[in-house]
């Protein structure tokens, strides 16, 4: 009979939590490095759950204690700071120029941190989810 109370606890003790992967894609690109976070809604008996997104999968294991419910589901894109074009110095006296250049050298960089927020509904564990967003396009200036 020992062996059976040694069992039991051991089975109560194991992850109880739900489990989530699959892909995560910006204007069907797969999100190369950023992170996914279930924010519980009011009334949701469940801790927030949190995972990196590389390559554009993630995985959010049961050891995380998620709970079936409501959750406002948010990602982050984290972009290398590597600008596209280098700045080129050039010698100071031409402020118009050198104004130009860092003015140019800011539009080529990618934003640090680009988020993206949804709502989900968990209802179980889940393999092959797959989160689609799409960015705004930008309005139109005005001449």
């Amino acid at each position: 009979m020992p062996l059976l109370g040694l069992l039991s606890t051991f089975v109560a003790c194991g992850p109880s939590g739900i489990s989530l992967s699959g892909t995560a894609t910006v204007d069907g690109t797969p999100i190369q490095k950023g992170k996914i976070s279930l924010v519980p809604k009011a009334n949701v008996n469940s801790p927030t759950a949190m995972a990196p997104i590389i390559d554009g999968e993630f995985t959010i294991p049961a050891a995380s204690q998620l709970r079936e419910g409501s959750f406002d589901l948010r990602v982050s894109i984290t972009a290398d700071r590597t600008p596209k074009a280098q700045l080129t110095f050039l010698q100071g006296g031409n402020k118009a120029a050198v104004g130009t250049a860092i003015s140019q050298a800011l539009k080529d960089a990618p934003p640090s941190e680009e988020s993206f927020t949804s709502d989900l509904e968990v209802t179980g564990s889940e393999d092959g989810i797959q989160l689609e967003f799409k960015r705004e396009p930008e309005p139109k200036k005005r001449r």
